[in-house]
C-alpha cells in the first residue's frame, strides 16, 4: 500500500508532525495538524569572497556540499510517499532560476560539452546544481577559477558575461523560498524520519561595480538518517 499526504509544515515547531498507517488506512496524528518552520543549514564558507566595490564582473562558489533542513520533526511510514511544504528562513534562488540559468548556458555550449555535465551528475550528488558543482570542481573556487573553468568549457567572453548578468540578476532579486518536498519511501520496507539533506551552493557574483550574494538548492536530496533513507524531489518556490 502506498499514499501521498501534503503536509503544511510552518510556524512554530512544538512537537512532531508524523505520518502513520493504521490497520491498513491513513491516519494523520495530532501532531500532524501543527505548523512548523525550517531553515537550511549551508556548509560553512572556504573562501573569503571580494571586497565590496571589486570591479572584477564575475562569480564565486564559497561553499558547496550538504546542507541540512532543520526545525522538523516527522516520520513517513514504510512502503509511503508524502509531501511537505516547508517554510524556509533562508534567501535563495528558486527552482525556476536555476532551471532558467542551466538553460541558458546549455544553449551556449556543444552538446558533447554538455554531456560532461551529465556525467558529472551521475556521480555527484548535485542534481541540478551540476554545472556550477563541475565549475568548482567539487569545492570552492575564487573569481579567477570559475573564469577559467568556464573557458575551459568552452564559453566565450561574452557568453560568461551574459550569464553573470544573468546572475546578478535573480542574485539581487532573492528572497526567502518554500520548500515542496516529495518523499519517496513508497519502494521501502522501512520508514524514514529525522533529517532532511540537500545539496547546496553559494557564493557572490559581481557586476558593474555591484555584489551579491547567491544561493542555489538541488532539486533532489534525501530524507532519513543513517541506512534508512529514502530520495526526495525538491521545489524551491518564492514564499507567499
Amino acid at each position: 500500500m502506498s499514499f501521498s499526504r501534503r503536509n503544511i509544515l510552518r510556524g512554530a515547531a512544538v512537537g512532531a508532525g508524523v505520518i502513520a498507517s493504521n490497520t491498513g488506512n491513513m491516519k494523520v496524528l495530532a501532531a500532524d495538524r501543527q505548523r512548523y518552520a525550517g531553515t537550511v543549514l549551508f556548509p560553512a564558507p572556504s573562501i573569503a569572497s571580494l571586497t565590496a566595490g571589486t570591479a572584477t564582473d564575475g562569480f564565486s562558489i564559497t561553499v558547496q556540499g550538504y546542507g541540512s533542513i532543520t526545525g522538523l520533526g516527522y516520520t513517513v511510514p514504510a512502503h509511503t510517499d508524502a509531501d511537505f511544504d516547508i517554510d524556509l528562513k533562508v534567501l535563495s534562488l528558486t527552482s525556476n532560476d536555476v532551471q532558467n540559468l542551466n538553460n541558458l548556458i546549455r544553449g551556449m555550449v556543444q552538446a558533447s560539452q554538455w554531456q560532461k555535465i551529465r556525467d558529472y551528475e551521475a556521480t555527484h550528488a548535485s542534481a541540478n546544481l551540476s554545472f556550477w558543482g563541475f565549475l568548482g570542481g567539487g569545492g570552492s573556487a575564487s573569481y579567477d577559477k570559475v573564469h577559467e573553468a568556464m573557458s575551459g568549457f568552452g564559453l566565450s567572453e561574452e557568453n560568461q558575461r551574459t550569464i553573470v548578468s544573468a546572475m546578478s540578476d535573480v542574485a539581487k532579486n532573492m528572497s526567502k523560498v518554500d520548500a515542496k518536498i516529495h518523499v519517496k519511501n513508497a519502494a521501502n520496507n522501512y520508514a524514514v524520519s529525522g533529517n532532511m539533506i540537500v545539496f547546496t551552493i553559494a557564493g557572490t557574483v559581481s557586476t558593474n561595480n555591484q555584489q551579491y550574494q547567491y544561493r542555489m538548492i538541488a532539486d533532489q536530496g534525501l530524507a532519513g538518517s543513517g541506512n534508512q533513507t529514502a530520495p526526495t524531489d525538491n521545489v524551491i518556490t518564492p514564499l507567499n
